[in-house]
Order: structure tokens, then sequence, then C-alpha cells
């Protein structure tokens, strides 16, 4: 994997949501197939409710995540960053709501690709604890 280090890229420049729909802050580490990412979530976050981040930011984190790892690759390969769009959420277990101020850290690895359609699997942790993970299908746009 690059590291953290390597990686030059704005979030922005990587996926297509804007403030404050953003939900990942920081690339740390990406393959062509993996990819790294940070959120610590703010009070004013969409999705939080009360003191925890509900269980759709913890989906669209894994989401952003997986739209980051396409943006990284793109990038890296001088392309336009394709746009995607959930399929479906498949297998999905939530151990718990993660609390404001809590660093997720969460990993989506592709499983397969087949006629545009990524088959993501994504994990969600905080200090080393797994809150949340699935199966994601994501439909890429093509230009």
């Amino acid at each position: 994997m690059n590291s953290g280090a390597n990686i030059n890229w704005s979030v922005e420049e990587l996926i297509p949501q804007r403030p404050p729909f953003v939900f990942i802050d920081a690339v740390t580490r990406f393959t062509e197939t993996q990819v790294e990412t940070t959120f610590q979530i703010k009070a004013d976050s969409p999705f939080v409710n009360g003191n925890l981040f509900e269980e759709a930011g913890l989906i669209e984190n894994m989401a952003q995540t997986a739209a980051a790892l396409e943006g990284c690759n793109a990038k890296q390969n001088n392309s336009a960053v394709k746009i995607g769009f959930i399929g479906s959420v498949k297998q999905l277990e939530i151990v718990r709501s993660p609390r404001v101020g809590d660093v997720l850290e969460t990993q989506v690895t592709i499983l397969n690709n087949a006629m545009g359609v990524n088959i993501a699997e994504g994990i969600v942790t905080c200090n080393n604890e797994d809150l949340a993970k699935c199966v994601l299908n994501i439909f890429l746009k093509e230009d």
C-alpha cells in the first residue's frame, strides 16, 4: 500500500461529495484494490443524533471510502474521476454507533468488478474495535 505521505490529493479531488456531506477526512493508504481512510465525527455532522453517529453515516462513510479509491486510481492514472452510485448494501452488520469525537478508520477492498459494477467490502473500526461492515455494490458512471 502507498503510505499517506505519498498521497498528495485532497478529499475534494477524489470524491464528488461536498461539505457538509463529506464523511472522510483523509486517505491514509491505498493500492489498486484497497483503500483506508480516517474521519473524525463532528457534532454538526449530518447523521449525528444526540452524541451518536447513525447507521446511515457509517454506510455513507464506507461508500465515500470506496469512491476515494476510485479517485486515487484515476488521479494516479491521470484520468477523470468517475462518479459511483450505491446499487445495494448487503450483509450489513452494525456492532455499535460511534460517538462525536471518535476517529473512524475505514477500509474498503474491491472484491470483484464486472460490467462497471464494483463489489466492495467495507469495514469501519474505531480504536481497533470493529463497528460496522457490509458489502456494497457500486455502479460506476461511464463518461
